[in-house]
């Protein structure tokens, strides 16, 4: 991932701008590319093939192998639209594929292959040997997931990495949502309640997260963003179970993070929503030593609030 400050820049930021379009149904996206090399005839076969796949769950994995191959022929309107489908048929059918991986028998073979977050899929199948398995991770890297275990657990996820294929072909909105959503993916911030990733990369996310949604407050996935943002933006100001922001008996503020605070606001915050909470952060802990006083505390509390209520 790109460093805080290179994901600030205008560069970074002007390729988040877009001109709005508005779908039939309330759907909305931005930034949406003419239509190349695409006749209207082409790309309405390639979207009518498409929706047969993608309206039948027993069918997803052919959805996904259609679109990789034909989503050039459709132009960016459909491109996106198609892409967007894509996306809600394979959360909706996550839960119920995660079933399969559940058995005890699955369970134990990938726990005796040794299986782990940061194997590629080619590893991983060169580890499992039972067949029944093997078929089970064929399918899910067919269908767009990819595996992951936590506290003892294997169960698949959404795998955005494999969606960056699209983003020639989907507006300027999908395309950046497309980048958050993989960089969570690739990387998750969190791992058995304990945050893995620096201060500085999380409070990086976070921004941009609300960048996106400065940018694009009518694209069709700027709800999904808010909701990363639910999530992170409380890690930022207060850390995690196992990686809290201040000492649980000192009440101190981690010193790395009151680092990563002032690195982020040394050019000041600019018009980013996260990085002037930050800024009105800062006076108050100068002010409490660096410490969760009542004041910091209720200062927390209300930002924190305003964004687990949304």
């Amino acid at each position: 991932m790109r460093t805080l400050q290179e994901s600030l820049t205008k560069t970074a930021k002007a390729v988040l701008l877009g001109t709005a379009l508005t779908l039939a149904g309330g759907t909305v996206f931005t930034g949406a590319q003419p239509v190349a090399a695409a006749s209207a005839s082409d790309a309405q076969a390639v979207y009518n093939q498409f929706r047969k796949y993608v309206s039948n769950p027993a069918s997803l994995a052919q959805a996904r192998k259609y679109l990789m191959n034909h989503i050039s022929k459709a132009g960016s309107w459909y491109g996106t639209v198609m892409t967007l489908q894509l996306e809600n048929a394979q959360r909706a059918g996550l839960e119920r594929f995660s079933e399969k991986l559940y058995p005890e028998s699955v369970q134990k073979a990938l726990m005796d292959a040794q299986i782990n977050n940061d194997m590629t899929y080619t590893e991983i199948l060169k580890r499992v040997k039972q067949p029944a398995v093997r078929k089970l991770i064929e399918e899910i890297w067919d269908k767009g997931y990819k595996l992951e275990s936590s506290e003892g657990m294997y169960y698949p996820v959404m795998h955005y990495e494999g969606f960056k294929v699209f983003k020639p072909y989907v507006s300027k909105d999908i395309a950046a949502y497309i980048d958050i959503m993989a960089t969570e993916s690739n990387k998750p911030s969190t791992f058995d309640a304990g945050i893995v990733i620096t201060w500085d990369e999380l409070i990086g996310r976070a921004a941009i997260m609300s960048d996106y949604v400065q940018d694009y407050p009518k694209s069709n996935r700027a709800a999904a963003i808010r909701n990363e943002m639910a999530y992170t933006v409380p890690l930022v100001l207060l850390g995690s179970d196992n990686t809290p922001a201040y000492d649980y008996d000192t009440m101190e503020l981690d010193p790395e993070l009151r680092r990563a605070y002032d690195q982020v606001l040394m050019d000041g915050p600019g018009d980013n929503k996260v990085l002037n909470i930050l800024a009105k952060l800062m006076p108050l802990l100068d002010a409490a030593g660096n410490k969760k006083t009542p004041e910091v505390e209720a200062y927390l509390k209300q930002i924190v609030g305003q964004y687990t209520e949304l």
